[in-house]
C-alpha cells in the first residue's frame, strides 16, 4: 500500500508539472507580435543667400611715365598698381568659400583723347592676381600700366603732358 501511495503521490506531482507546462505553453503560444506603420515627416527649410562684397582700395602712382624710347625700360615707362582686394561674407555662411575673381577693365580716360589714341601709346594688362580667391584671405592684383609709344602729334602730347591716365575696373567672382 505504502508503494501504490507513493506512486500515486508521484503520479501526481507529475501531472501537476504536465498541467503546468502545458498551460503555461499554451499561453506562450497564442502571444503574437504586433507591428504598426507610422508616417515621419521633416519640414526642410530654404538657405538664404550669403551677400558677400569685394573691397578694392583706390590707388594713384605718382609717376612720371615716359614712353619707352626715351627711358629705360620696364623702369621709368613703367607702372604697377597693386590693389588688394578682399572677398568677404557679409554675415557669415561664407566662411573659407572659393571661388573665381576675375578683373575686366571697362574705360580708361586722358584729358580728351578717345580709348583708341590712348590705346597707340599705353597698355594697360592685369598681369597678376586674377583667378582663384578665398573667402577672407586679401589677395593682390596687380596692374601693369606702359607708355610704349609716344604721342602721334603735338596735339596728342599737349593732351599727354602732365596728364592722368584715369582707369575704371570691374572686380567679381563667381563663386566654384
Amino acid at each position: 500500500m505504502m508503494k501504490s501511495k507513493k506512486l500515486a503521490i508521484g503520479l501526481l506531482l507529475m501531472l501537476s508539472v504536465v498541467v503546468t507546462t502545458g498551460s503555461f505553453a499554451y499561453w506562450a503560444n497564442s502571444i503574437a507580435g504586433d507591428s504598426d506603420v507610422v508616417a515621419a515627416s521633416v519640414t526642410i527649410g530654404t538657405g538664404n543667400d550669403v551677400t558677400t562684397t569685394i573691397t578694392v582700395a583706390d590707388l594713384a602712382d605718382t609717376s612720371a611715365l615716359i614712353p619707352t624710347d626715351y627711358g629705360v625700360a620696364g623702369t621709368d615707362d613703367t607702372a604697377e598698381l597693386t590693389l588688394p582686394v578682399a572677398w568677404d561674407a557679409d554675415l557669415g555662411g561664407a566662411d573659407g568659400a572659393t571661388g573665381t575673381l576675375s578683373v575686366v577693365l571697362d574705360s580708361y580716360t586722358l584729358g580728351t583723347l578717345t580709348e583708341d589714341e590712348i590705346d597707340a601709346m599705353f597698355s594697360i594688362t592685369v598681369t597678376s592676381g586674377a583667378g582663384a580667391i578665398t573667402e577672407g584671405i586679401s589677395q593682390d592684383v596687380v596692374i601693369t600700366i606702359v607708355f610704349g609709344t609716344e604721342p602721334a602729334s603735338k596735339l596728342i602730347y599737349d593732351e599727354v603732358d602732365l596728364g592722368t591716365l584715369a582707369m575704371s575696373f570691374t572686380f567679381s567672382v563667381v563663386p566654384d
